[in-house]
């Protein structure tokens, strides 16, 4: 009996032994396979449990005017956030902080019960503020302060519409902002640092991984006061004829700059979200019109680089007349209720006359025409730096009609750009040699040095030295004797024209009944042109010719603009340069050669 019962004994305790034995091989293989086979996964996890990897924010690089002047720069803040697993009393807490805050506490309460574990309470608040919740984080817990930065506009309003904004986030939203942003933004840099029990970091664990790239700083062209003489300038306008929107664009035609690209209404970027989207658009470059009688000198630059003299009598205007297609009219004024007479290129730009246009275009014929469009920059996208430019609206050459000829010839029918138009002008004031407008000037280092530096865009001749001059002189005529008398300056020679158009419809069907748009494109001073000006006016109350509306914003803007930077008067006594004809003003001296021209004085 003694001997089984240790027989029994003995397997039981072989039996418990091998348990055992099976037991330390199962944790050792667990073992292996935990610190061994899945060694590095492990690892991570416990570096991701006791580390933690944080961003270094890059600071966003400003952007200046062409003198240095500060358009958007960043100030520090502070943005509140709240952990609700380390948040032992959501409604004591709410309490305490909406005190910090100057908030209503059911407001960071209703926060706190959003189901999320982390949410933000405020951000990019006063870094004073910040700093409070900061001291008194020992008696708040969950609740946390991240250092930020925010976006801010010193100068409000200025140059809204080129500059844009930036979103919650600080990514660039519209505007040259958001087109830039990749240059902006910078890149972040990264530190780790060491957790407590809590999941809090440790300050003296922190170790940079990665420091940041901060963001480039842009330059742009414009001038901060010509800027404002011509936000001024629409607003005071805005408020005698209440146009829908307008804009006016001030461009150095020697470079292609541009100076000052204004825009009505306009919106505070510090506070952009409580303004209408629309405010936001660039209409200068992302709109287009049909540009009206501003456009006649496109045709009437492509006639004299082709030869035809600027005393050729086009037609006799009767005030309308019927063509293949359709019928032409005129807009007549004193002393030209019966039509504009016998009409050469003189009295075409200097009364507006649509009919003598329309004989030019025909003249020339479709495809030529389409060809110095092209070449003065109306067809194609213009790359300013924008990022919104919008492309010229036009069909092909051949599928001209005779009628649709006609209307481009006198402006209707091809839809562009403010900035395009603007473009035109400054071509002629630059003796005929297109220069691409641009809005950046240069972008630099954080340190201050070059980054890149924006050249002077791609110089075309487009019209011949001798066609601009003669451009340049039907242009002053127009000033002098015609329907751009408004926009005389005192002490300077000034070359413009203006121009009334329909608005199209958007169905393209046609023109809106009573809707227009005024304009006027000039440059001055007209013997050696320092600054072009563009103003388009969008469906005006009150009036809507150019001469009226627009013509007095460009008046304006040039003679601020003139006197800021200290160009000198080229006509002191504006009597004695002043163009006459012989006799009464409207009357023209024929010269007797049967040649069908006249000789304008």
């Amino acid at each position: 009996m003694a001997l089984g019962h240790r027989g029994f004994v003995r397997k039981r305790t072989t039996l418990l032994f091998l348990v055992f034995a099976l037991f330390y091989v199962a944790v050792a293989g667990r073992l292996f396979y935990l610190q061994v086979l899945r060694h590095d996964h492990f690892k991570k996890r416990a570096a991701a449990i006791r580390f933690r990897q944080i961003p270094i924010t890059a600071s966003r690089g400003s952007i200046y005017d062409r003198n240095g002047d500060p358009l958007a720069v960043n100030i520090e803040t502070a943005s509140i956030f709240a952990n609700l697993r380390e948040m032992p009393d959501k409604s004591k807490t709410a309490c305490q902080v909406a005190m910090l805050l100057d908030r209503k506490p059911n407001s960071i309460e209703e926060k706190l019960n959003s189901g999320r574990s982390f949410v933000w309470l405020d951000r990019q608040i006063d870094a004073r503020i910040g700093d409070e919740v900061w001291k008194r984080r020992t008696s708040l817990p969950g609740i946390g302060v991240q250092r930020d930065t925010k976006r801010v506009y010193p100068a409000g309003p200025l140059a809204a519409q080129i500059l844009g904004f930036t979103n919650i986030d600080n990514v660039g939203a519209e505007g040259i902002e958001h087109f830039r942003n990749s240059i902006l933004k910078g890149v972040d840099g990264e530190y780790r640092a060491e957790l407590d029990s809590h999941r809090r970091v440790i300050p003296e664990t922190r170790h940079i991984m990665r420091n940041p790239e901060n963001g480039r700083d842009i330059y742009l062209t414009i001038d901060s006061t010509i800027q404002h003489i011509a936000e001024q300038a629409i607003g005071n306008m805005a408020e005698k004829y209440h146009p829908k929107s307008a804009c006016a664009i001030v461009l150095d035609p020697s470079t292609g700059e541009i100076l000052a690209l204004a825009n009505y209404p306009t919106f505070d970027p510090n506070n952009a979200r409580k303004s209408k989207p629309a405010f936001w658009r660039n209409r200068a470059v992302a709109d287009l019109y049909e540009p009206g009688s501003t456009l006649k000198m496109v045709t009437a630059a492509a006639a004299l680089n082709e030869g035809i003299s600027p005393n050729t009598v086009l037609t006799y205007c009767t005030g309308r007349e019927k063509i293949k297609g359709g019928r032409l009219t005129c807009t007549l004024h004193r002393p030209f209720q019966n039509g504009h007479g016998r009409t050469d290129m003189y009295r075409m730009i200097e009364q507006s006359c649509n009919i003598a246009a329309a004989h030019l275009a025909m003249r020339l014929g479709s495809k030529k025409l389409y060809k110095y469009e092209k070449a003065f920059g109306l067809i194609d996208r213009t790359y300013a730096g924008f990022g919104c430019e919008a492309p010229c609206s036009i069909a092909p050459p051949e599928d001209w009609r005779l009628m649709r000829l006609a209307n481009i010839g006198f402006g209707q029918g091809l839809a562009t750009t403010p900035l395009q138009m603007a473009g035109v002008y400054a071509t002629i004031a630059n003796n005929g040699v297109r220069i691409e407008p641009t809005i950046i000037r240069e972008i630099r280092n954080p340190d201050g040095t070059i980054y890149k530096a924006f050249k002077h865009g791609k110089k075309t001749r487009v019209i011949s030295s001798e066609a601009a001059d003669m451009a340049t002189k039907l242009l002053v005529n127009c000033v002098e004797n015609g329907t751009g008398k408004t926009a005389g300056i005192d002490g300077r020679t000034v070359a413009g024209k203006t121009g009334s158009a329909q608005v199209a419809r958007e169905d393209g069907r046609g023109y809106e009944s009573g809707s227009f748009i005024a304009s006027f494109m000039g440059f001055a001073p007209a013997s050696k042109p320092r600054l072009v000006i563009a103003v388009v006016v969008n469906r005006p109350q009150g009036s809507h010719w150019g001469a009226t509306v627009a013509s007095p914003v460009f008046k304006e803007i040039g003679e601020k603009s003139l006197w800021y930077l200290k160009v000198p008067s080229d006509a002191p006594d504006k009597n004695e340069t002043k163009p006459k004809r012989d006799g009464d003003r409207n009357r023209v001296a024929f010269s007797g050669s049967s040649n069908n021209s006249f000789l304008a004085f």
